[in-house]
């Protein structure tokens, strides 16, 4: 892939969201690959993936080729905000994961269904953290047919 994967990361964890853009910057070759932009809740990811509202300006704010929700946000969730960008035309092809401190199969099973790629258990070490952001990036530079979202 010969282009930044714009990636977008909902999660209303201030603290978590450092710590995954700290990890993507500690792995030069990884933070190469990527342009990583963050937002606190899944109605902020909605408004971002669609442009519109406060994210208008492609510009500033370009349409993602990867969604990363987080399922467990205050105002609106990962599922919900999942349904909303796969219910418009011109975004339902963003590949969008989900991932959770839970692990059952009851939660995957919905996600799967409403449209995620793929689901992740969200990683609680730093080390473990970094290393997922690697396979989630080299995944989606090199399986993934991304669509070209410009």
């Amino acid at each position: 892939m010969g282009r930044t994967l714009k990636i977008l990361l909902a999660d209303d964890d201030d603290s978590f969201t450092l710590l995954v853009k700290r990890a993507v910057q500690d792995q030069p070759d990884v933070a190469a690959k990527c342009e990583l932009h963050c937002v606190s809740d899944g109605g902020e990811a909605v408004d971002f993936v669609l442009g519109r509202g406060d994210f208008a300006d492609r510009a500033k704010y370009p349409k993602p080729d990867l969604v990363l929700l987080d399922q467990r946000m205050r105002q609106m969730d990962g599922a919900e905000a999942l349904k909303e960008i796969k219910s418009d035309q011109a975004s339902r092809r963003i590949p969008v994961c989900i991932y959770s401190t839970s692990t059952q199969d009851k939660l995957y099973e919905q996600c799967y269904a409403q449209g995620a790629v793929f689901c992740i258990a969200k990683p609680l070490e730093y080390e473990q953290l970094g290393d997922k952001m690697r396979l989630i990036i080299e995944f989606a530079t090199s399986v993934l047919e991304l669509p070209h979202t410009t």
